[in-house]
Parts: structure tokens; sequence; C-alpha cells
């Protein structure tokens, strides 16, 4: 599973051993090294022989599968022992799309035959066949008790706009809240949920926008700044989940807010997209003004919904299936692509 187990056939070198390497987020590579490591072959420097002691490895082998751009990457080595020993068979990743934009966009997985769809499987929604009369009515008993929880303003036909997550940039959420204001200010019925623990820049940033917007907004804006626990019958007042990430190898929240009849509106980028919702695709990833424009008409979009389409779109996410048996046929079907008995 990712960079955390990814040298452990490194420590095995009297028998290879076959090894599927899943990729939750190739966006964390163990690069515990931030330097750039100006390795010669004649002279091994200080750096090597320390991360040879640390790891217990030879400095040889640190040389050859976990040097990747000058830096060194405990992902690498997974890679690069797959490419040796398995012809570049056995990468998977969580989600069909992720798969393509890994071997489209990561130097990284250059040169593998293919990288293959691992969707991650959860249990479906313990309400699936309900139809939108349910809903509307679990709706409203969960609207009541979201809005007294969060100290919102009793308001049965407020829409409850939800974000509950790590407060960091692969999640979006400063353009959420370089939103938030705005949102607030044109649309008179919308009450936002906004919780999670900054864990970057990006998501201190987005504090520094929010919290001032409490006592402004008070009674319509909830905001907290740690780890924030939510139940699940009260996750089913909201109205729509904000899913902005910028990159998501297969996404979570977008499910566990979907089965529970909670669309979402955000980007269509990695495993997002596969829920009922309304959402954008990146034009142009480098620039936040069209990325934040982009998810901006996105929800306008959809708080403008006409009633009986938002409730059908609902009514569908809470039907949505990952099952298991699929996931279990998906990897025996990369572990015979190795040759390997299951």
């Amino acid at each position: 599973m990712d960079y955390h187990a990814a040298l452990a056939p490194l420590y095995l070198p009297e028998k290879p051993i076959p090894m599927i390497l899943v990729l939750h987020n190739a966006d964390y590579m163990g690069v515990i090294e931030t330097d750039f490591i100006n390795d010669r072959f004649w002279k091994t420097t200080a750096e090597m022989r320390r991360l040879s002691l640390v790891f217990n490895l030879r400095v040889r082998a640190i040389r050859k599968y976990m040097l990747f751009e000058g830096r060194f990457n405990m992902l690498k080595a997974g890679v690069a022992y797959i490419k040796e020993m398995q012809n570049g068979h056995g990468v998977c990743a969580v989600s069909a799309n992720y798969a393509a934009e890994l071997k489209r966009e990561r130097m990284l997985f250059r040169g593998l035959p293919n990288i293959l769809p691992l969707d991650n499987a959860t249990d479906p929604a313990d309400d699936q066949g309900a139809g939108t009369k349910e809903l509307k009515k679990r709706r409203y008993a969960a609207k009541a008790a979201l809005q007294k929880r969060c100290k919102l303003n009793e308001d049965p036909g407020a829409k409850i706009l939800i974000f509950i997550g790590r407060w960091v940039k692969q999640k979006g959420v400063d353009h959420i809240a370089m939103l938030t204001e705005d949102i607030l200010r044109s649309q008179q019925n919308v009450q936002m949920v906004l919780a999670g623990p900054p864990d970057d820049p990006f998501g201190r940033y987005a504090e520094e926008l929010l919290v001032p917007l409490r006592a402004r907004f008070e009674g319509r804006l909830f905001v907290c700044t740690e780890f924030f626990y939510l139940d699940q019958e009260l996750r089913r007042g909201a109205h729509l989940c904000f899913t902005p990430s910028c990159s998501e190898p297969f996404g979570y929240v977008d499910v566990e807010f979907g089965l529970l009849g909670v669309p979402s509106v955000g980007c269509a980028i990695g495993g997002l997209g596969k829920m009922p919702g309304v959402y954008f695709r990146q034009q142009n990833a480098d620039s936040p003004h069209m990325l934040l424009e982009a998810f901006h008409c996105a929800i306008d979009y959809a708080l403008d919904l006409p009633d009986e389409e938002y409730w059908q779109m609902a009514k569908a996410a809470t039907r949505a299936e990952f099952p298991f048996i699929i996931w279990k046929e998906n990897l025996k079907e990369a572990w015979a692509g190795l040759g390997c008995r299951v």
C-alpha cells in the first residue's frame, strides 16, 4: 500500500517475491530528504551513508532503487523493483481515471506497460431502495439536528453546504474559503458547515479567511478548525457536499455523503465524478482564477437545480454501488498477471 511498504522486497534479496503496489495517493512518495543528494559513484556522500545506516540497506541498493530526480524517494523502490523483477506488471491505482492520470502525468511511472484500476470497495447505503419521499422526510429531521449541533439558524428551507476533512491544498479548501463570503451574500437561503484541521499553508490560509466570517454570518456559517466528528444521521441533513479537490485518487467523502442522499459539487478529477452530482473539469490546472471561476459556476448551477431534478440526483446517489466482489476479482486479475496462483 503506497510508499510505506515499498522497501519491503529489498530486505529479502535471497528470494524475489511477487509484489503488487496499490497507489492510494502517489502525491506522497516518502520523500524524507528534501535536499538534492549530490551522489558520485566513486565517492559515497555523507547523506547516502546516513540513509544506509537508517534503513539498514547497502548504499548501492539506495542508489539503484531509491533515488529519483536527485532525491531520496521510497515509492521509487517499489516501482523500480516491479520494473526489474516483473517487467513492470503489478502497479495498481484505486480508480480507473487516477490510473490513467498517473500514467500520463507522472514521470515516476513512465515505462510501465500499464497501471491497473483497483477501485476501492464500500458497503451499500442502508436505505438504498428509498424513494424521494422518504429521503425528504429523513433530510428534514436530519437538517434540524445538524442546525442545532452547529448552532445554525433553525430554518427548514435552508440549503446546507458542507465540507469535512483535512484542510490542505489537495482538497481545494482554499477555494472554498475564498468563495464563502460571496456565496453567503448572494444566496440568502444557504448555510455552510466547514470543519477540519489545517494541515498545510493552504489550510492555514483558509483558516485566516474563514474565522473572521463567523461573527459576520452568525447563524449561517459554522467553522471548526480542528478534528470534528459528525454523526452519519447529521450528515444526512446537508444539501450538497463540497469536493473541489485538485487531485483525488478515489475519494471517500463523495461516497459517504452520496450514500446518505447528499450529492457532490466539485471537480471531476481522478476518482471524483463517480457519484451523482455537479462537477467541473480542470481546463487549466495552473490557473487558480480559472479553477475558482469554474467551481463558483458549479455551485451556482447546483443551487439553482429544479427541486425534482435535485431529488432524482440524490436518490441516484443512494443507489451507487462499489461491491467487494468486484474489488476481489480485480485483485485476482492483477495477481494472475504476475503468474501467481490465488
